[in-house]
């Protein structure tokens, strides 16, 4: 599902109009097509008749006209709250005319704001058509008090693109914005769906396509940003050979763990085995057999030598070199711990292994002091850092990271030609040499917890080894992890919930991919 920023639907819209369909054809479009999603969203509530349109000034106004036009011929008793005089656009203006003579009654709020008060506290549904794409910056006085009109009742709230207040490509307000119960998105999502906090003020949202063609879509504006949903996802995975036997399945290497963080290398390698691989080798250092073996039973089993700070030695590289030989992806990192021999480690693994490597944790944290080693890598590599880590690789602080994470992701992927999945709120996967970025909406803040990494990281590196390309892998992966989280949320809560949850979610899940 692609995603728009302003200047990307604008210069789409722009095509269109350049291709014949007029600027006021695609509002009226626009109009109808809302109407009719809230005509069908209310159909099984005949008592919400009621319908109060909010507009603004500009565009989103000219929207808001048509919407109540129409709910006007849908049998709905309509009113029209100016919020700030008159349209000032010529388009608005004209559909505006077009409420002449019909049962719409039509109230200025800066006229009569008690009879536009009095109309908001007797809605059943309110149509946010305040602000648009282009909002930037403070509602002014008048429509702050609407806002708060509007979110203070008990009407079911609908915004036309955008939740008034909001900015399209941040998702950042001004301390005041619409908080709606459904978002219909003018042709694509925006950024401000997806991006959470943001995204939560948005309620259910969905698309109304009013007539642009793909071809409108050509995304010169970089980047080109996505997100995905069940049937895009599905279509990810490979079909199952239903003859097929555990060496077709994918075999994965996870080279995890330490005496101190067990959990990581258990976590890993069972998301592996629960996310379709059809063999898993977990390497761990043999210090920590007592505390790993019992707990995983599926993997094969590949304890090695070990220093005297509980993690890997060097002694291990020729084992673990000889294990990514038989494996069709390699995960290192989870819980590896840092020091000489770990640096060392991921150093040959990422010189030797020609299939794809994902790297996560303190596999990360062992290339900050040398980056460039990415680069004489023999097989693809994906790399997960979050926000603490990729700082780290790219010499920043965390805050700059967070305010610009799609250009940090899409950059390092880039320069150093490896996928680059930078975890947090929102998952960002850049794909080297493509323009395309993929934007994550599933999951929670439940997920904020110690291992939800690593059952991340085992994840893509089973999906990896099932033959799905690095790129897609790791954005499957993240959807997937997230929707586990969503489930197991549900049934513990987002306080109580863990990565152990998530991981029992998986199977259950996975079954409506098949």
């Amino acid at each position: 599902m692609r995603i728009l920023t302003s200047e990307q639907m604008k210069a789409a819209e722009h095509r269109a109009n350049d291709k014949g369909m007029a600027f006021i054809r695609l509002m009226e479009n626009a109009g109808c097509a809302c109407a009719k999603i809230i005509r069908d969203r209310l159909r099984n509530e005949p008592g919400r008749k009621k319908a109060v349109v909010v507009s603004g000034s500009g565009k989103n106004g000219g929207d808001g006209y048509v919407i109540a036009r129409k709910l006007c011929e849908y049998g709905f008793e309509t009113a029209v709250i100016l919020a700030n005089g008159l349209p000032k656009d010529s388009d608005s203006s004209a559909m505006f005319r077009r409420l002449e003579g019909m049962p719409v009654v039509v109230t200025d709020y800066t006229e009569n704001p008690v009879k536009a008060f009095d109309y908001l506290g007797d809605a059943d549904i309110i149509i946010d058509a305040l602000f648009g794409t282009g909002f930037h910056g403070t509602p002014d006085t008048s429509t702050r008090h609407i806002i708060e009109a509007v979110n203070a009742g008990g009407s079911f709230i609908i915004s036309i693109d955008i939740p008034s207040g909001l900015e399209c490509d941040s998702g950042e307000s001004a301390g005041i914005c619409i908080r709606a119960d459904l978002t219909v998105a003018i042709s694509a999502l925006k950024p401000v769906h997806v991006l959470v906090p943001a995204a939560l003020n948005c309620g259910e949202v969905v698309e109304a396509d009013i007539g642009i063609s793909d071809d409108c879509y050509r995304l010169e504006e970089s980047p080109a940003l996505f997100t995905m949903n069940k049937s895009e996802a599905k279509r990810c995975f490979p079909a199952m050979n239903p003859a097929a036997h555990k060496g077709e399945r994918g075999h994965v290497l996870s080279i995890c763990g330490s005496r101190n963080m067990q959990g990581a290398a258990c976590l890993a390698a069972a998301g592996a085995v629960r996310s379709g691989a059809g063999l898993v080798t977990a390497a761990f250092p043999e210090c920590a057999y007592a505390a790993i073996g019992p707990k995983l039973i599926e993997p094969l089993l590949l304890p090695l030598s070990c220093n005297d700070q509980g993690t890997f030695s060097t002694a291990a590289v020729p084992k673990l070199l000889e294990a990514a030989e038989k494996a069709s992806a390699v995960l290192i990192g989870c819980g590896l711990g840092l020091n000489a021999d770990t640096k060392t480690i991921v150093r040959e693994i990422l010189l030797h292994v020609t299939v794809p490597i994902i790297i996560d944790a303190d596999g990360i944290n062992a290339l900050s002091a040398d980056i460039n080693m990415l680069r004489a890598a023999k097989g693809s590599v994906t790399l997960t850092p979050h926000p603490g880590e990729m700082a780290r690789l790219v010499n920043a602080s965390v805050n700059a990271i967070q305010k610009d994470r799609i250009r940090t992701a899409k950059e390092f992927a880039d320069n150093y030609g490896v996928v680059t999945v930078l975890k947090g709120a929102n998952t960002v996967v850049a794909r080297p040499g493509c323009p395309e970025v993929y934007i994550n909406s599933s999951g929670n803040s439940g997920m904020a917890k110690g291992g939800s990494g690593d059952l991340l990281a085992g994840i893509m590196a089973s999906f990896s080894a099932q033959g799905i390309s690095p790129g897609d892998a790791a954005g499957l992966a993240v959807y997937i992890h997230g929707l586990a989280g969503d489930a197991a949320a549900l049934k513990r809560s987002k306080r109580g919930m863990t990565p152990a949850d998530c991981l029992n979610e998986l199977p259950y899940l996975l079954s409506e991919f098949e």
